[in-house]
Order: C-alpha cells, then sequence, then structure tokens
C-alpha cells in the first residue's frame, strides 16, 4: 500500500479552530459594518461602496501577493504557520478599529479613518487567512483526509457563525445602554474587543498542532508578482473553482453583508438577527457531518453543485414568504442551512488544481491559489455592501425610518432573490470542472513518484 502523508486526528479538528477564529472578526464585519457605517457613523450609502470597492480593488493585487510571499517564505515554523501566529493579534485590534469613527461620518476625516480602517483590516485578514487557507493543502497528501481537513474548517465556520450571530446583537445592546433598542457605537467597538480577544487563543492551537507535510518538489522558486499571476491564469482548473468561488461567496457572504437589513426593516426586529442568521450555520453544522461520507459517493463537484441547487431554493422559500409568516421564513432558513456544506469541496478543488498544475509545470502555488480563496470571500462582502447598500437605496431604503412598501420589497429582492439566482448560477459553472476525484488522485500519485525520484537524484 502506497505511503501518504498525513495529518495528525489533533491537527484535523483543530484546523477547524482558525475559521472559528476568523468569524469573531470578519463575520462580525461582514454582518454589522454596513449598518454600523450607515446607521450609526452617518456615511452615505454611495459613500460606504466606494470604501468596500476600493478595498476589493486593492485586494485583487494584494491577496496574490501575500499568497507568492506566504509560499516563498522559509522559516523553521514552515511557510504558512508563522503567518498565523504573528498575524492573529493584528487581525483583532483591526477589527476593533473598524468599530470606531473618531470624527464622525459627514467629515472628510471620517470617511479617511472609515476607508484606512477597512482597507487594512482587509490586509491583515489576507495576512492571516491566506496562510491559513493554504495550509490545509500541505497537511496531508490524502484526498480523504483533505475533505476532513475542510469540513473541519466548514464546521468551524458555521459554529463561529452560530456564536456571532445569536449572540451580536444581545451583546450590542448591552453595551449600548440601560433600554438600548438599537445599538449605539460603543456596543459595536466593545462587541469587536470581546470578539477578537476570542480569535487570538483560536488561531494559536491550529499554530501548534497542525504541521506542514507537503513540501514542493523543486526548491524555492524567486519571486516575480508577473510569474505568479501567469500561474494563476494558466491553471485552467484554478480559474474554474475560482469562478465558482466567487459566485458562491457572492451569494453567501454577500447576502450576509445585508441580512441585517430584512431583519430589521422587513420582519421588524433588530433582536430576531440572531434567530435568522443562526438557523442557517446551525444547519450547516449539521449537514457538514455528511460531507467527507457524500462526497467519496458522489465526488466533489457533484456534491457542491447539489448544495448550491437547494440552497438557492431554500432562499426562494424565504423571498416568496410573507413577512409574517415566520414558519415559512423559517423553513426557507432551515433548508438554505442545512446544504450550507459547499465550502469544504470548493477548497478541496482548490488543492486539486494545485497539484494539478504542480505536475504541469513543476511548479507548486500553495498560496497564490488559495489567496483566490480570501478574495473570492472579501469581493462576495463587498459585492453584497456595496451594490447591496447601492441596490437598497435604489429602492428607497431611508436609515432608521419606516420603510415604504416598494424599499421592503427591494430589501426582500436583494437580501434573498437575488442570492438565489447566484447560487444557481454558481452550480451551472460547476459543470466546467471536469476532473474527476480519480483523476485527481492518480496526479498525487505522479506527484509522490516524481518527489522519490528528487530524492534519489538528491543521494546521488
Amino acid at each position: 500500500m502506497e505511503y501518504k502523508k498525513r495529518a495528525s486526528k489533533a491537527a484535523v479538528i483543530c484546523y477547524g479552530f482558525g475559521d472559528l477564529a476568523s468569524q469573531f472578526v470578519w463575520t462580525f464585519v461582514g454582518s454589522y459594518l454596513t449598518v454600523f457605517y450607515t446607521d450609526v457613523v452617518g456615511l452615505a450609502p454611495v459613500v460606504v461602496s466606494v470604501i468596500m470597492m476600493g478595498a476589493r480593488i486593492w485586494d485583487a493585487v494584494n491577496d496574490p501577493m501575500m499568497g507568492a510571499i506566504a509560499e516563498r517564505t522559509r522559516s523553521k515554523f514552515g511557510r504558512f504557520r508563522p503567518y498565523i501566529a504573528f498575524g492573529c493579534p493584528i487581525l483583532a485590534i483591526m477589527g476593533v478599529l473598524t468599530f470606531t469613527n473618531p470624527f464622525g461620518g459627514s467629515t472628510k476625516a471620517g470617511i479617511i479613518w472609515a476607508a484606512v480602517t477597512y482597507i487594512v483590516a482587509g490586509m491583515i485578514y489576507t495576512l492571516t487567512n491566506i496562510p491559513y487557507g493554504a495550509l490545509a493543502g500541505v497537511m496531508t497528501e490524502d484526498a480523504d483526509q483533505r475533505n476532513q481537513i475542510n469540513t473541519s474548517r466548514n464546521i468551524g465556520m458555521n459554529l463561529g457563525m452560530v456564536i456571532v450571530n445569536a449572540c451580536s446583537a444581545t451583546l450590542l445592546l448591552k453595551f449600548s445602554g440601560a433600554g438600548a433598542e438599537v445599538a449605539d457605537g460603543h456596543g459595536y467597538m466593545m462587541t469587536a474587543v470581546i470578539y477578537g480577544c476570542i480569535s487570538i487563543p483560536l488561531f494559536l492551537m491550529v499554530f501548534f498542532t497542525a504541521k506542514e507535510n507537503v513540501q514542493p518538489v523543486s526548491g524555492v522558486q524567486k519571486f516575480s508578482f508577473k510569474d505568479t499571476i501567469n500561474n494563476l491564469i494558466k491553471n485552467k482548473y484554478l480559474m474554474i473553482v475560482t469562478l465558482i468561488m466567487t459566485l458562491q461567496m457572492t451569494a453567501f457572504m454577500g447576502r450576509i453583508a445585508v441580512t441585517a437589513y430584512y431583519v430589521i426593516y422587513c420582519l421588524g426586529s433588530f433582536t430576531m438577527i440572531a434567530l435568522i442568521m443562526t438557523i442557517p450555520s446551525i444547519g450547516g453544522i449539521i449537514g457538514s457531518l455528511f460531507v467527507p461520507a457524500a462526497a467519496k459517493k458522489f465526488g466533489k463537484r457533484n456534491v457542491l453543485m447539489g448544495s448550491m441547487m437547494v440552497q438557492g431554493i431554500g432562499l426562494l422559500v424565504i423571498y416568496f414568504a410573507p413577512f409574517d409568516n415566520m414558519k415559512m421564513v423559517l423553513a426557507g432558513c432551515w433548508i438554505f442551512g442545512l446544504f450550507n456544506v459547499g465550502f469544504p469541496m470548493t477548497l478541496s478543488m482548490v488543492a486539486d488544481s494545485v497539484d494539478y498544475m504542480e505536475l504541469k509545470t513543476g511548479i507548486r502555488t500553495d498560496g497564490t491559489a488559495y489567496a483566490t480563496y480570501g478574495l473570492a470571500t472579501k469581493i462576495g462582502n463587498a459585492i453584497g455592501g456595496a451594490v447591496g447598500v447601492l441596490l437598497l437605496g435604489f429602492f428607497g431604503y431611508v436609515a432608521n425610518a419606516q420603510q415604504t412598501t416598494q424599499a421592503m420589497r427591494g430589501i426582500n429582492i436583494v437580501v434573498n432573490l437575488i442570492p438565489a439566482i447566484i447560487f444557481f448560477l454558481a452550480a451551472a459553472a460547476c459543470l466546467l470542472w471536469k476532473m474527476s476525484d480519480k483523476d485527481a488522485d492518480h496526479i498525487r500519485g505522479q506527484l509522490r513518484e516524481k518527489a522519490k525520484q528528487e530524492e534519489i537524484n538528491h543521494e546521488k
């Protein structure tokens, strides 16, 4: 039986703590920052849109650069682990600073503060999470264990969302003063402080348990941003999975960025945010338990495609539900959540695309490949926060006011109908992926043989 380098059981379990930690910072930012900007700071929707889209334009350059730097790093801790350990405290600090604005939103200084803190927070998220994502591809050579590692990450992600979405509204109101019905700036800042403090030890658990067992067959490559981009573009399977991830993240993370508007203004309760945003995450945890077995039986691509189709159906159920029909709304949330299991598949497909390109070119690009996942996450958040807020304004949304029937209909379209359509498009894009799981296993076998031959030649 052919020997494969594998991760320890502790590493597989603890790997999910990294995404759990990320949710305490980034899900809170993604879920509440747009509302903080418009309803607390007082930024105009068009200003919020410009800030978020500007940050994503910079990410298109910054993320691949960070991936290239990480995969060329050599240290006693490995290529990726050091960035997790040293980046997580800074990420926690920046998560807090995004929910402050000492100058006020109506001033130039206030707008600059919001833009700088948000962009820098995104850069530190990149610094920490691209190496974290790339780590999954080098912890093991075993395809089934890769699925387990990424399933652990998906469980961590959904568990983090459960905690953040269940606790945030309560914490926000608690720190906003006695009798507060909506959160104020102090409530947002103190909640971010608590979440930041929780995230740091969780990231460090990943650092201490994970090992980088898979090393590039070839030596250290000289950094060239042009070559890095060319390697990404020429990797057809990475481009396909990047397209899928971008659509998937736009539908999922983009929806998170504007869901609070639907709950507050359509369902009519700030505190109901916890319930509506927690159910899909609980469903995702339950559904994730069946993912490794389903992927083994039906294949990664088919599981991913089917999950996104059903998620779209769940959102249509919510969209067509009257605002006072909570049973129908909650049913749609459960359907959407139970099939929120596609992320482990896309992450495993990224790993397959890295193996494919290494066999083809001799260059292993874990960091830059996983940068596409981080970029897709932030693009999804930005589209929901930037384009979503602009669309809300188009439909007549007015902050802190009773919304018109047209505005509420528009909020429903932005939060539920448009993401459902995008999920269907993402499912259709899966048909472009032609590499079977058997093909991926064969590629990894060829790489192992190549690595053995390299060792023999080196010994000679």
